[in-house]
């Protein structure tokens, strides 16, 4: 074979996120979106309040008050890339003789829409030929595309979903492409406790084809399966709204995992928070993930920027991973 084997790309290529509870595909899309949740150790199922991410339950874009534009980028050891982008707007329909939702008289229903983009990859693979000497630099990439919808059915009830298409390459030619199904719901118990249930990768799996890589006879198709992901949460709201408590449990394939976080504020404008996620429930001996994280904000005119940062400690990496995200709320 000129090239290197197949199966190394594929080893490299779920290495990428190196965070793989059940080792099966799509394991990048299970690292979190965004310094906020990913510093509140991804308990995020039931936070419906400052930056939302519809990536834990599609339900929320009905809570993003306004327009929002979240850019993230990770620093990550070992050469790998993990970035994001996503949009979300909320959408109000008025009618003065409609019942009154979130204490806004003339409001029929409120909905919330969000598209996101998630990119992971490693651009630095060297290539080799079958007597040892170097060819090319090769590439892995994985992309999720994501289209949201979520709607409050009344002031308790909210329920989306997210319509999801990959894209994925292990080599040149060596490519894959699959769709996904999330759905998600939220109870708001009380003024300061809510309950949620997320199901996500429903029916998503990759297909491989080698055949034009390595010909008819010697190339073969395989399908690779995403993992199911089921989890409940619940948030609470501290008295005098001095921050967040919320903790998830979730299941992946046969794993069971935890997650918890907190965040508050310190000073005006100014948050910390800190999570632990991977909690194994099902002794799989897999590590918990600690992390903390900070957020600054400065009003400017009509528009709400925001700054995260989340510090993790990955217990496989040789280093640790920092997030940093960009928010624009207008």
């Amino acid at each position: 074979m000129k090239h290197i084997l197949t199966i190394t790309l594929l080893l490299l290529c779920s290495a990428v996120p190196l965070y793989a509870q059940s080792g099966t595909a799509g394991a990048f899309t299970r690292m979190g979106f965004g310094a906020r949740g990913q510093g509140m150790g991804n308990a995020m199922t039931t936070v419906n309040t400052g930056t939302i991410s519809t990536y834990y339950n599609p339900a929320l874009s009905a809570f993003q008050e306004g327009s929002v534009l979240h850019g993230s980028y990770s620093f990550l050891a070992l050469d790998r890339r993990f970035n994001q982008v996503g949009y979300t707007q909320m959408i109000r329909i008025y009618n003065d003789e409609a019942r009154v939702y979130a204490d806004e008289p003339g409001v029929q229903s409120i909905s919330g829409i969000s598209v996101s983009w998630i990119h992971a990859g490693d651009a630095n693979i060297q290539g080799y030929d079958s007597d040892g000497f170097k060819t090319s630099m090769l590439s892995v990439f994985e992309n999720q595309f994501a289209l949201n919808f979520g709607t409050r059915f009344s002031d308790r009830m909210a329920a989306g979903f997210n319509a999801k298409f990959y894209y994925s390459g292990l080599y040149d030619g060596v490519t894959s492409a699959g769709f996904g199904l999330d759905v998600g719901i939220l109870y708001t118990v009380t003024s300061v406790l809510r309950v949620g249930l997320v199901a996500q990768e429903l029916l998503t799996k990759y297909k491989w084809d080698t055949s034009d890589l390595y010909g008819p006879e010697r190339g073969n198709a395989t399908e690779d399966p995403f993992a199911r992901i089921y989890r409940i949460g619940i948030g609470y709201t501290l008295p005098d709204d001095y921050g967040l408590a919320a903790a998830d449990l979730e299941i992946i394939d046969d794993v069971l995992l935890g997650r918890i976080g907190v965040e508050f504020p310190v000073v005006d404008n100014i948050w910390l928070r800190g999570g632990v996620e991977r909690l194994d429930f099902s002794d799989q001996g897999i590590d918990a993930r600690p992390t903390v994280g900070f957020s600054i904000s400065q009003p400017l005119a009509q528009m709400q920027p925001v700054i995260h940062y989340a510090f993790i400690l990955e217990p496989v990496a040789p280093s640790p991973t920092h997030v940093l995200s960009f928010v624009l709320q207008f």
